[in-house]
């Protein structure tokens, strides 16, 4: 796959905010765009590289870091709808996985599934 799976208007829809992007001038998959969401005291920034397939999440509460991602050339990043709402899953691998929900509140899960053999 050469670019992510999510589309443009797709991350508009999820972040419902417009992101700002690092050269307005530059087209959206070949740019970094940054989506910023606050949810009371929280606050989450997500970077997106398209083309590279490079994302950084940084959830913060007030000033404080409370965690934060950087991968560069995941596997793939796609907005999936799930009973009733829309999560980003970040593929890292077959085995690893990041999914994000801002609805009802913010929630980041990561999981690794290492397979075994019997």
């Amino acid at each position: 796959m050469r670019y992510i799976s999510a589309e443009d208007w797709e991350l508009l829809s999820f972040f419902e905010v417009e992101p700002q992007r690092l050269d307005p001038s530059v087209p959206w998959v070949y740019n970094d765009s940054v989506y910023l969401i606050e949810d009371g005291e929280l606050s989450l920034s997500c970077a997106i590289h398209p083309a590279y397939k490079d994302v950084k999440i940084i959830l913060k509460h007030l000033t404080h870091c409370l965690y934060e991602f950087e991968a560069m050339g995941v596997k793939d990043i796609q907005v999936l709808k799930e009973k009733g709402s829309e999560v980003l899953e970040i593929t890292l691998s077959e085995q690893q996985n990041l999914r994000v929900k801002l609805r009802p509140s913010i929630e980041i899960v990561q999981r690794s599934r290492e397979k075994t053999t019997a």
